[in-house]
């Protein structure tokens, strides 16, 4: 009977430390997965400003060609 006693006691401080270390993961995993959605947002920003990069590509080769022709 002591024995078992003893077993539960033992398998329940397992448990409990696995526990702590799975909670402990789990917490940086939905950190990393918060900064991937605040850069998704950021690069959402970036392309709708930029439309995708090509319009201030654009507006520079714009402006390079006006002032060539004056």
């Amino acid at each position: 009977m002591t024995d078992v006693l003893t077993w539960t006691i033992g398998r329940r401080l397992e448990l409990a430390k696995r526990a702590e270390l799975l909670r402990r993961e789990l917490d940086e995993l939905e950190l990393g997965a918060a900064r991937l959605e605040a850069a998704e947002v950021v690069f959402g920003q970036w392309v709708e400003a930029t439309d995708g990069g090509r319009r201030a590509s654009c507006r520079r080769s714009r402006s390079r060609s006006r002032s060539r022709l004056l």
